[in-house]
């Protein structure tokens, strides 16, 4: 156990891990096909809102501080990075809601020129493995109703269309509400 908790400090580097979270029972899969995942610092937040820009044509839906309030600030918040030689290139946001029992998807983007490579993929299944870890049964998230991509990426990784919800966006955009349950083990 003592080794564990050396190599995640090593790893965890300047991480402050919140109190939920039992770090030295979680490990992420820090490397798989030339990318490197972690949980984000506040210093990846300007890579992030780069990632936004590219992703959304321009428009930033989150600003630096609502960046900074979930990795900084929020205990019941998280956030992975995915990079390629020390670069972020994709990232997901996740919140434990519903008073600890659910983990929800605040957020989940990748570089234009590094998608469907399996890096989103692989962000969800980082999420999906902390989640069964820290012992929540369900994942949640809402995806704009036009975004068919983004709807097809969430059913591949198990996730189910709940319900509708009208005029969600402040643009007047449909969402689709979506949940995933999860199993016990803890082995994907």
């Amino acid at each position: 156990m003592k080794k564990l908790k050396t190599l995640l400090a090593a790893t965890f580097k300047e991480f402050n891990p919140r109190r939920y979270l039992k770090m030295d029972e979680i490990e992420l899969e820090n490397k798989q096909n030339g990318v490197a995942y972690r949980f984000a610092q506040r210093i990846d937040i300007v890579d992030m809102l780069a990632i936004e820009r590219d992703v959304y044509d321009g428009e930033v839906p989150w600003t630096f501080s609502h960046f900074e309030h979930e990795i900084v600030q929020n205990e019941n918040a998280f956030f992975i990075v995915a990079e390629i030689d020390q670069k972020v290139v994709g990232f997901i946001g996740a919140r434990v809601t519903d008073k600890g029992k659910k983990i929800h998807l605040s957020n989940l983007a990748v570089l234009k020129k590094n998608q469907n490579h399996g890096i989103a993929t692989t962000l969800i299944k980082q999420i999906v493995r902390l989640s069964k870890h820290l012992g929540k049964m369900q994942m949640t998230l809402e995806v704009r109703r036009d975004n068919t991509k983004a709807q097809g990426l969430y059913r591949r990784n198990g996730f189910q269309t709940e319900h509708l919800m009208p005029s969600y966006y402040e643009d007047g955009g449909d969402a689709i509400w979506m949940i995933k349950k999860l199993r016990n083990d803890v082995d994907d």
